[in-house]
């Protein structure tokens, strides 16, 4: 695995320009999702934004299952909720919307069909520069179109390595026996170097250790013929008893395709009558199942198909003849025809949730956004046209008739999410143990609904108001009794009542999110065999049983976010059982003196119980804790009993704003491995809490009130993370640098801390020393001897005047972030930092005079101030940081010339030096190969430019105004940024034609090169720039100044929306942001619907002009942009000022707007000269117009 990734890794590139899209091709079990998710895991560091989608070809065949995996995508990129698709048109412009501006790294797994790569990833151009995007499949034609630019054939295993990883599953080490090397080297000649097929039949031997057995399966595995995996598989499959099979195939067509958790399976498989437990470990051992991240079951999609064939095999004509039926349209064909047999055992019909994207939700959306009668009156218009006008929306609802069920009197496991049954209920199979219908359209369930042996019932996210009716529970009271284990309704909002359940043998009652709930029935307080109760976010629910005499057997109470209760029953005592109890975010006043007497209880939860002040005193009790949050609650004391909780290992006391001390006794919780006091009150710390051995973290974070830490710290012998930030306290003891395991300190906005403990060499774990914003002037030299130091944060540490030599002996240092810091000069041992990645020392362009705020702070300020005006020159040792990537070093004041030397920083990606005095820059920048940013903006000696390094791409010389000229550019094929605002002696852009990543061209105030811009910006250039600005005073004329009524277009698609502003700066009002911001931000477009603003944005206008003549600014709005994509019919577009400008003296001269519909910019010829006007491309258009300038 590791040769492959390190060919994988050297394809791919990470420091290299250019959108990668690696396709990785092969039979099934070759090992390509495992060497995928190897190189995803490999990757993942280097990028912000990231995406696994797995099983991309068995997704896309469910309902709506391209638009499923958009979504996955989407969130993943996003870091948000699912999001609504309702489109697979829509969810590409969502999609594109998300990856055009950040790299990204994005694995899509299994495709089997290019369709699937249109709606993902559909072309280089789609994505930011940067990005790393892997395929695989099966199927090496699909990857042939023109998304795919590499490739890699995932071969089999050679034969060393097929023997090594059959030995591992078959023996559980390297090699296998010597007694077994021969029929092991025969196994691994007959299954072809596969992995899976190594794996599974591996672990079928695993438990045979007689040659006779390894002699039989031999046989069995020579009678298949060459490379019918499947086949070799089945023998795993053919050896397992009737019940492991039953459920393997259950797992295979139905359960792994929903992601199910192995505990809810093991649910629906004991209603079964399956020795559950025993199987699911059985079919782990073997391979054939796995169990992966939250517990969820998984299957490898060759096993998953296998189980499915065998299923299909039972009858390759009828699928009313087989035991399972998953796919929808044979479901469909098969009610709808009424075939279905005794032979079903499952059905699975899952029709994907309903996105209302409708213009009455929009309208809705926007009156709850912003309540005003315009709104309101659009809202009310919107709903009548949809209940009673001709263009009312039509459900589209599935209707399936409980009839075609009744032949399928063996049907043990139905799914019919958002289906809609009519017929009678009694029709539906007696043997029925597992019934999940989410969105039931139902109020209660029927009185002739009768499943005598149903186990699992799951309701979730239904319209009932009530589980059942009387005459249904007078049945269900008689018949059903024993054998419901589980009934899950959560996300029932209209549910306002649970029923007698007197006489239930439940074991699982999940009632989270049922907001109408406001009571729960007295007889849920008798159920004996009750092990889980979620009441989680039933926001209303204000009274719970008084009587839980009964819940013996109760494990898991979840109460957290029932805003409304406010009391727990006074007598807990019968809860023997709890193991976690969960009441955050409750209004609980007073816990019960009796909860004491729930000896196992392991998981205490009150965060955000703002009522509850105090704990009972005999809290202490709980003797099996192991965690107790009570962040954010108003506990005004800690009792002392808490001392005698020997087992806790979390104590979170975070935001317990009026806890002022934590008793003495704290010291005794030895199992202690985390606590955190931080936003708290607290004022001191008691000496025992030196006496927590096993503490790993340890943070008072924001303790304003804290001013010192005991001397007994050094007994925290195992303490890992130390976070004092923000605390009032005046020294750390020096007994904090004997902390031998401490990997991270802490220290950062301690603004009465003006020295630091002593560092010793004890200190040899610490790898994070965060220091922000704290008043020390020195660093000991003792920070040498951190040898394993990899992040050393150092920002706004305004009267830090000088690094120590021994700095340099921080071999490991890889981070160090010294921004804002009054240091003048690095010392020459700043080069031995020979791991240092990422440098960042910026000075503020224009520093502020730093506020005298504590006693010698003038001193301080005035040897500060002293510092600052010398001027900087670097270390000759600094070419010597390699390994470094990012260089901030702006308003360091570097004068004259910059050393060839820089050209050794070859690993160099980033580049900051604006704000500096330097004339010239070094011919030898042309050798920084993977320089990707170069930002000089304001360095107003600089004269000339060297030649550059072809991989930039973004270069800001931006108000250099002694700059004269420009290198030629033209080798800069990847430049996306070009920033030229106030270089007024520049003539000319050699290149500018030839650079066919350019996306942003800012040249405003720069008269001098605006012919040559106009001569050298083409109509190809044009095409891509989505903003540009030069010196000008007027607009084309066929943009126009308001579009009062958007109107669509027949069949043509909005690809774009150009906006086109004159603006003027007068020079000589002043304000407080010309100087500070990059930026003109005070001129913004918006979206009118009936006469209120539904979305506004700034034009991001940049480069502030430092003339008083007429600037021209272009902002193009591509077709995933908000802007473009939220226009509706009616809609009016605006450009206006900002009410409240943050520029003085800003005048908004001329503004138009351009809609740019499909075809209207997709002209590539080079003839468009000879067209007519009307004839001619967008961009075409825009080239004439800048000629006429």
């Amino acid at each position: 695995l590791n040769s492959r990734l390190e060919t994988l890794m050297r394809m791919l590139d990470v420091k290299a320009n250019g959108v990668q899209i690696l396709g990785f091709y092969g039979m099934g079990g070759v090992g390509k999702t495992t060497l995928a998710k190897a190189l995803y895991n490999k990757l993942v560091i280097h990028f912000k934004k990231c995406s696994f989608i797995s099983d991309v070809r068995e997704t896309s065949l469910q309902h709506n299952g391209l638009t499923s995996l958009q979504s996955k995508l989407i969130s993943d990129l996003s870091s948000s909720a699912l999001p609504s698709i309702n489109d697979v048109r829509e969810g590409i412009i969502s999609i594109k919307g998300i990856i055009h501006d950040e790299p990204v790294l994005l694995v899509l797994d299994d495709v089997d069909n290019e369709n699937q790569l249109q709606a993902l990833a559909g072309g280089a151009d789609w994505f930011y520069e940067g990005s790393r995007i892997i395929i695989t499949t099966r199927n090496k034609d699909v990857l042939l179109g023109k998304i795919v630019n590499k490739f890699y054939e995932v071969e089999e295993l050679t034969s060393p390595e097929s023997l090594q990883l059959f030995s591992y599953h078959a023996f559980g080490k390297e090699k296998p026996p010597q007694s077994f090397m021969k029929l092991s080297e025969q196994v691994v000649l007959l299954t072809g170097g596969l992995p899976l097929a190594l794996e599974v039949f591996g672990s079928f031997l695993f438990d045979k250790r007689r040659i006779k057995e390894w002699e039989d399966a031999l046989q069995k595995l020579k009678r298949i013929r060459p490379g019918h995996l499947q086949d070799v598989l089945e023998i795993s499959f053919s050896e397992l008893d009737e019940q492991e099979k039953c459920i393997f195939l259950d797992i295979a067509c139905f359960f792994v395709s929903m992601k199910m958790k192995r505990e809810d399976a093991i649910d629906i498989f004991r209603g079964c009558g399956f020795n559950a437990e025993i199987a699911v470990t059985v079919l782990t051992a073997k391979s054939l199942i796995k169990i992966i991240d939250d517990n969820v079951l998984w299957m490898h999609d060759q096993l998953r198909d296998m189980g499915r064939q065998i299923v299909q095999s039972e009858n390759h004509g009828d699928p009313g003849m087989r035991s399972r039926l998953w796919d929808r349209d044979e479901i469909m064909s098969v009610l709808k025809k009424e075939k279905g047999t005794r032979s079903i055992q499952g059905i699975t019909l899952d029709f994907e949730k309903k996105h209302d994207l409708s213009s009455e939700r929009i309208y809705r959306m926007d009156f709850q956004r912003r309540p005003g009668l315009a709104s309101a009156y659009a809202y009310l218009k919107e709903l009548y046209k949809k209940y009673f006008g001709h263009g009312a929306e039509k459900e589209k609802d599935v209707i399936l008739c409980t009839k075609a069920f009744e032949p399928m009197v063996n049907l043990r496991l139905l799914q019919i999410n958002r289906v809609k049954l009519n017929g009678n209920f009694k029709l539906l199979p007696a043997e029925l143990k597992w019934l999940q219908w989410k969105e039931c359209p139902l109020k209660t369930l029927p009185s002739e609904f009768h499943p005598r042996d149903l186990a699992v019932l799951d309701l979730s996210e239904s319209k009932i108001t009530k589980v059942w009716g009387r005459g249904w529970w007078d049945w269900h009271r008689n018949k059903m009794a024993k054998k419901l284990l589980v009934m899950n309704l959560h996300d029932c909002y209209y549910l306002t009542d649970i029923p007698d359940l007197s006489g239930l043998c439940l074991e699982k009652l999940i009632l989270e999110n049922c907001r109408g709930l406001v009571k729960i029935h007295k007889s849920v307080g008798d159920m004996s065999t009750l092990t889980h109760l979620n009441l989680k976010a039933c926001q209303n629910l204000v009274e719970f049983p008084s009587d839980i005499s009964g819940l013996k057997q109760l494990e898991s109470l979840i109460l957290s976010g029932c805003w409304k209760l406010k009391e727990l029953p006074e007598d807990m005592s019968s809860l023997k059982s709890l193991r976690e109890l969960l009441i955050d975010q409750t209004a609980i006043v007073k816990l019960p003196d009796s909860i004491f007497r729930m000896k196992k209880l392991e998981r205490f939860s009150l965060k955000d119980c703002q009522s509850l002040k105090q704990l009972p005193v005999f809290i202490g009790k709980l003797s099996s804790l192991t965690e107790l949050s009570l962040d954010g609650s108003a506990l005004e004391e800690m009792p002392d009993s808490v001392g005698n909780l020997t087992n806790l290992e979390k104590l979170n006391l975070r935001r317990c704003r009026s806890l002022t001390s934590i008793p003495d006794s704290i010291g005794n919780l030895k199992s202690l491995i985390e606590l955190f006091l931080d936003n708290s009150l607290i004022k001191e710390l008691p000496d025992s809490i030196g006496s927590l051995s096993h503490l790993k973290n340890f943070t008072v974070g924001r303790c304003r009130s804290l001013i010192k830490l005991p001397d007994s710290m050094e007994g925290l012998s195992s303490l890992v993370w130390l976070g004092l930030e923000g605390t009032s306290i005046t020294q750390v003891p020096d007994q904090v640098g004997a902390l031998k395991t401490l990997e991270k300190l802490e220290m950062g906005y301690c603004e009465s801390l003006r020295s630091l403990p002593k560092f010793t060499g004890n200190m040899l774990g610490l790898t994070t020393l965060a220091l922000n914003n704290a008043i020390i002037t020195e660093l000991p030299e003792s920070i040498g001897l951190l040898e394993r130091l990899d992040v050393l944060k150092l920002n706004n540490c305004k009267y830090l005047r000088r690094l120590p030599a021994s700095i340099g002996r921080l071999k490991c240092l890889r981070y160090f972030l010294m921004a804002e810091t009054a240091v003048t000069e690095l010392p020459e041992e700043f080069g031995m930092l020979s791991s240092l990645k990422i440098l960042k020392m910026a000075k503020k362009p224009y520093p502020e005079q730093p506020q005298n705020n504590s006693r010698g702070g003038s001193e301080l300020i005035d040897s500060a101030a002293q510092e600052n005006l010398r001027p900087i020159v670097l270390p000759k040792s600094f070419s010597n940081l390699f390994l470094l990537e990012e260089l901030d070093a702006c308003a360091w004041k570097f004068s004259g010339r910059i050393s060839d030397d820089f050209e050794k920083l070859s690993l160099l990606e980033s580049l900051n030096l604006g704000h500096n005095n330097f004339c010239s820059l070094p011919s030898s920048l042309r050798g920084l190969s993977i320089l990707k940013k170069m930002l000089l903006p304001q360095c107003k000696e600089l004269k000339f430019l060297p030649p550059l390094p072809s991989s930039l791409l973004q270069l800001n010389v931006a108000n250099c105004t002694a700059l004269e000229s420009i290198p030629d550019l033209s080798n800069l094929g990847s430049l996306e940024e070009l920033q030229l605002t106030n270089c007024k002696k520049v003539m000319d852009i050699p290149g500018l034609e030839c650079l066919k990543s350019l996306r942003r061209l800012y040249t405003g105030g720069c008269n001098a090169c605006l012919p040559a811009v106009k001569r050298r910006l083409a109509k190809v250039a044009l095409k891509h720039l989505s903003n540009l600005s030069v010196p000008g005073t007027k607009i084309p004329d066929w943009f126009v100044e308001e579009i009062p009524k958007f109107s669509s277009r027949k069949n043509l698609e909005l690809k774009g929306v150009i906006i086109g502003v004159v603006v003027s700066l007068d020079q000589q009002t002043q304000d407080t942001y010309r100087d500070k911001l990059p930026a003109i931000v005070d001129i913004q477009a918006k979206i009118i619907r009936l006469n209120e603003p539904i979305h506004t944005t700034t034009l991001y206008l940049m480069g502030v002009p430092d003339t008083d003549e007429d600037q021209l600014y272009l902002c193009r709005f591509h077709e995933y942009r908000p802007f473009v994509h939220m226009l509706k019919d009616g809609d009016k577009i605006e450009v206006a000022m900002r009410t409240r400008p943050y520029f003085n003296g800003l005048k908004l001269k001329k503004y138009g707007t351009y809609l740019v519909f499909e075809n209207e910019d997709d002209n590539d010829d080079d003839d468009e000269e000879l067209f007519n006007e009307s004839q001619q491309s967008v961009s075409k258009k825009l080239a004439n117009f800048f000629r006429s300038l």
